[in-house]
């Protein structure tokens, strides 16, 4: 027989397949006469032909599933993803902050529990959803009223048991997809008859693992079902046959829940008897998340591999905080060098929460707690707010008379909500610009009879001034401030309505306005600037009132394009927005 060189094997399409074995065969000389176009011969090239595609797709689709970048497959990509270490993350329940009151408990009481699984309910488009306190929340008596901030979190409360059996061993997966695994917890009773428990802790880091260390592993199994592991007695206490394993957990709905706003109460058990309860939201429901996606895991595999659970540099700080914590939109992490002034062997740590402002203490002592055991000897991890520069653009929108089908208002109001849009989407997070060009060009985008805008910032901070004791107020712009374009709102200074300003020369003034609509200086040197850092300083600064909830001032930016620093957040306040229209007619 001759050599096959008229095979060609790197071909795996069908057609492609059939003709190469053709082509093989007519080479060959037992076959010089044969017609293979024919019946007979042309079914017998198709059966090989579809035999070898089949193999050909299925080894190259098993291969793939080998590989993290090219696996399609969830569970495949799950096992590539626990072969470096990486737990997926769970679908997570929203959680919401109420405070409850209770009235008409004895004054006699000190305290007394809110027990954990308190349920309440809320009801979105016409479903009813379950959240639960977390955990145990004590009441106390504070001058005579029982009241508290706490948190309660979406999900359905389950408890499941597993017997440990050595002659039909078992794998312990809890059979819900939708399991907040956050909430798991595991006790181990010795048997069935004993009353006393064992409480076994995730084991989260190796390195304080013993052979008689109360914990279990975790991962992710088949159908998004996750399974509990135990240790044989070198990494974690090794459960024994007959033992009796329960497992507490919360089945959540995911993002469902996002942004429920009212609640009841659904069962409450508490020792003392009251006369009524009352609930207020602080905190609408946010950080109901849906399972881990496959993106999501190649891309944070690697990356969490790479930090192997410390936290080094800036960006392992943000990675693992915004990773184990959906309740938050944005992290930013930077040395203590960094800061102004410099504090060497700290790190700061700013977080955002979604759909708040400022983090509550709670959440930045839970953030520090977690993150500290995972960071190097000798560095100081520290939970601080973000800061905020508002930017109130002055707007000039040209339409097209002939295009536009709706009046000056309508076209205003759109101007605005594509301004609320770009805040929202595109800033509103640490590091994010606000690029002139890219802000243009989307009110641009606005609507079809829009022509082009042109836009002026302002720049403005805001603080809430002490009404009792003269104190030292910064403002920090960080954006170079052009000269003698300071202005502020109104406050009661010396028994006058006052205003800022400054003078071009470095000084900050506090003014009034005479009868005469002239201003009168009650304090030329009332606080300096720095036009270059954009840093402002009111010395002694102290009001009896003032306009609003708080004080604003404004300054110009020299330069087009706004740029945050470190903690700072940058928001477009369309609200404030001055938007001016220009009518043209365009052929």
């Amino acid at each position: 027989m001759s050599a096959n060189t008229y095979l060609n094997i790197t071909e795996v399409d069908f057609a492609d397949i059939k003709s190469n074995l053709k082509t093989y065969l007519q080479s060959q000389t037992q076959f010089n006469d044969y017609d293979f176009d024919g019946s007979n011969m042309s079914v017998l090239l198709d059966v090989l032909s579809y035999n070898t595609h089949y193999n050909a797709f299925y080894t190259n689709m098993l291969a793939n599933e080998m590989f993290l970048d090219t696996a399609q497959q969830r569970d495949s990509v799950v096992s590539r993803a626990k072969e470096l270490g990486y737990i997926t993350r769970s679908a997570r329940g929203a959680s919401a902050n109420v405070t409850i009151t209770f009235t008409g408990v004895s004054n006699a009481i000190s305290e007394f529990a809110l027990p954990k699984n308190t349920t309440f309910t809320t009801s979105i488009n016409n479903r009813t959803f379950t959240f639960v306190t977390p955990e145990t929340n004590i009441i106390k008596n504070i001058s005579n009223t029982f009241s508290k901030a706490i948190t309660i979190t979406e999900g359905t409360p389950v408890t499941q048991e597993f017997t440990v059996s050595d002659a039909s061993p078992v794998k312990y997966v809890i059979p819900n997809e939708n399991v907040d695994t956050r909430s798991i917890r595991v006790a181990v009773k010795e048997s069935s008859t004993s009353s006393a428990n064992t409480i076994y802790t995730q084991a989260t880091n190796i390195r304080d693992v013993n052979n008689q260390s109360a914990v279990y592993y975790l991962q992710e199994t088949h159908d998004k079902q996750y399974e509990i592991l135990f240790g044989t007695g070198s990494l974690g206490k090794p459960v024994v046959n007959g033992n009796i394993i329960q497992v507490e957990y919360r089945v959540c709905h995911g993002i469902q829940t996002n942004g429920a706003n009212t609640f009841s109460i659904d069962n409450l058990s508490v020792t003392p008897s009251y006369t009524s309860t009352n609930l207020a939201v602080n905190s609408v429901a946010r950080g109901g998340v849906e399972i881990e996606s496959v993106d999501s895991i190649k891309f944070n595999a690697p990356r969490n591999y790479k930090i192997q659970n410390r936290a080094v540099v800036a960006k392992d700080f943000e990675r693992i905080i915004l990773n184990e914590n959906t309740n938050l939109s944005s992290v930013v992490a930077f040395g203590g060098e960094e800061a102004e002034p410099a504090v060497h062997g700290k790190v700061y740590i700013a977080i955002k929460p979604q759909g708040e402002l400022i983090p509550t203490a709670t959440l930045k002592d839970e953030i520090k707690n977690s993150i500290k055991t995972r960071t190097m000897l000798g560095i100081d991890p520290l939970i601080i707010d973000p800061t905020y520069l508002y930017v109130i653009p002055t707007i000039t929108t040209y339409y097209d008379t002939l295009k536009a089908n709706i009046g000056t208002s309508a076209i205003q109001t759109l101007v605005r909500d594509s301004i609320s849009n770009y805040s929202t989407n595109s800033l509103e997070q640490f590091g994010k610009k606000l690029r002139y060009s890219r802000f243009v060009r989307n009110l641009d985008n606005t609507n079809d009879a829009v022509l082009n805008n042109e836009a002026e910032f302002q720049m403005q901070k805001r603080f809430v001034p002490s009404r009792t004791t003269a104190t030292l107020v910064d403002l920090e712009f960080h954006n170079t401030i052009e000269k003698n374009s300071v202005t502020s709102t109104t406050f009661t200074f010396n028994d006058f309505i006052a205003q800022l300003d400054d003078d071009g020369l470095g000084n900050i003034r506090i003014f009034r306005f005479n009868d005469q609509k002239e201003q009168v200086f009650i304090d030329a040197t009332a606080g300096t600037i720095n036009y270059i850092t954009g840093k402002i300083s009111l010395n002694k600064f102290v009001v009896s009132a003032f306009d609003g909830i708080e004080v604003k001032v404004n300054a110009s930016p020299v330069n087009k394009d706004i740029v945050p620093l470190r903690e700072q957040i940058i928001i477009i306040s369309s609200a404030d927005a001055v938007i001016n229209t220009q009518a043209e007619v365009t052929n």
